[in-house]
């Protein structure tokens, strides 16, 4: 759809070869592709959506966490890796990995997946949308600055016209043949033709302006910006030769803001199969492995002293005796602190558990999400509908518009032509001096207005015949 885009709206005013000063249609419409904010955003809204798009796919796999503690405990405590009290001042560590994933929630996560990928191809058409509508912004513009550079030649030659009408009485004048009258009559004629060439000079510029404007030029690129004008062929027409059905047809089964709607659908269904998942029951399942090391965890690494603890005597033959225990003594150099190495193994510790949580009632929330859901299904719905009948309204307008351009076309034609033979009949009788400056200035006005009209017509007509063939998704070429 872009490529038919770029070659269908643009190429019918084509220029063969671009100087540096001089834009071509096509160049105003790729700059205004890369530089018009409309664009910009719906780039940015795209890319957005590409985004939520792969977030929705991460939601659907197991997430990984890792996490570690260090730090100092005072006081009385029991120590969570020796099980023992602790008083004094204790370094512990603690390090874990913990993946936790859910195994079902009533097919949530699996159709926000596919509803985000529905809604990035929404954008797509969106993107291609906003290209269209900017392609015949410019396109318009574009034809109107040709039609304003057409009528100051159109001014142009009228100037030239009575300025040498104005030296050939002006010659008259000086040896007495015609009044001063008749002279300053042919004189405001001139004036008035050179006002008119300034009011086309300033219509030209305004339309530059206009479409500089929509093409967002910097102000040195607007000092020296140009158009390149095309020559454009027509052929002696009577009818279109396009059917409307034809381009309602296709325009239907392949234009973005069809494209778009349709797939909006399609999302807002998808969305409707969310809300309803809320009403199932939800299951996931966690799984952790940590290990740790604490301060206080000690081993024996020295040898103990003795000592003899007394029990009490005993009577032996009559004689009393000295019961006494040998008893092991350690003190605290017979102890050190068990290395991290062998705590890193000995203290790990999993655990792997299944949740299931059953909705019961949440006040309401989930029924009114499912409610919403489906306002949103049908808005979507009346939304596909409009847009189809505003296309093919479009269409028919643009068929219409292109019939109505053709029989203006043909017929200022004529008009123009006729008004061409009449001024050149008028302006050998006024040097015959068979009529007055008045006629000569009317016939002057009349071929005027007949040439106006009629490139008003030509471009008209020539710009609604190919957004016509645009609709029909043909190829264009420059004739």
């Amino acid at each position: 759809m872009k490529s038919i885009i770029c070659l269908n709206v643009v190429v019918f005013l084509l220029a063969a070869t671009e100087s540096h000063s001089q834009w071509a249609l096509d160049s105003c419409i790729h700059y205004a592709w890369v530089h018009n904010i409309s664009i910009r955003q719906a780039e940015v809204n795209q890319s957005l959506s590409e985004i939520n798009k792969t977030t929705a796919f991460g939601a659907m796999l197991p997430s990984v966490n890792g996490q570690a503690t260090h730090g100092y405990n005072w006081g009385q405590r029991i120590d969570p890796f020796t099980n023992q009290f602790a008083s004094q001042r204790i370094q512990s560590n603690s390090f874990g990995l913990s993946a936790s994933a859910t195994l079902f929630n009533g097919f949530q996560l699996y159709n926000t997946t596919k509803q985000s990928s529905l809604d990035y191809e929404t954008s797509r058409w969106k993107l291609l949308q906003a290209e269209y509508d900017i392609a015949l912004n410019v396109s318009s513009a574009f034809l109107n600055v040709l039609m304003t550079k057409e009528f100051i030649s159109i001014a142009r030659i009228n100037v030239d016209n009575s300025q040498r009408q104005l030296q050939r009485v002006q010659k008259q004048f000086d040896v007495g043949q015609v009044s001063e009258s008749v002279l300053n009559d042919i004189r405001s004629q001139h004036l008035s033709n050179e006002a008119s060439l300034v009011s086309a000079n300033n219509n030209y510029d305004l339309a530059k302006l206009s479409l500089m404007q929509l093409l967002m030029l910097s102000s040195e690129q607007m000092e020296n910006f140009e158009i390149s004008a095309p020559e454009v062929l027509l052929k002696e027409e009577t009818s279109l030769g396009v059917k409307a059905e034809d381009a309602k047809r296709y325009a239907l089964s392949n234009f973005p803001q069809i494209k778009a709607a349709e797939t909006g659908l399609a999302s807002a269904q998808v969305g409707y199969k969310i809300a309803r998942g809320a009403y199932l029951p939800r299951l996931s399942s966690t799984f952790t492995y940590g290990t740790g090391y604490s301060g206080a965890a000690r081993i024996l690494v020295g040898k103990p002293d003795s000592i003899y603890v007394p029990l009490g005597t005993i009577s032996v033959g009559g004689q009393e005796q000295q019961v006494s225990l040998k008893q092991a003594f350690y003190t605290a150099g017979d102890y050190k602190t068990k290395p991290f190495s062998e705590q890193w193994k000995d203290n790990v510790n999993r655990s792997f558990f299944f949740s299931l949580s059953v909705p019961i009632f949440n006040g309401f929330t989930t029924n009114s999400n499912v409610k919403r859901a489906k306002l949103n299904r049908t808005s979507a719905e009346l939304n596909l509908e409009q847009s189809k009948i505003a296309l093919e309204q479009s269409i028919q307008k643009a068929w219409a518009d292109a019939k109505a351009a053709l029989s203006t076309y043909n017929a200022s034609r004529i008009a123009a032509d006729a008004s061409q033979k009449s001024f050149e009949w008028a302006e050998k009788r006024y040097e015959a001096g068979s009529i007055g400056i008045n006629e000569y200035g009317d016939a002057q006005n009349r071929l005027l207005s007949a040439k106006a009209t009629m490139t008003r017509s030509k471009y008209d007509y020539c710009f609604k015949l190919k957004v016509l063939d645009f609709y029909l998704g043909k190829p264009l070429t420059q004739n």
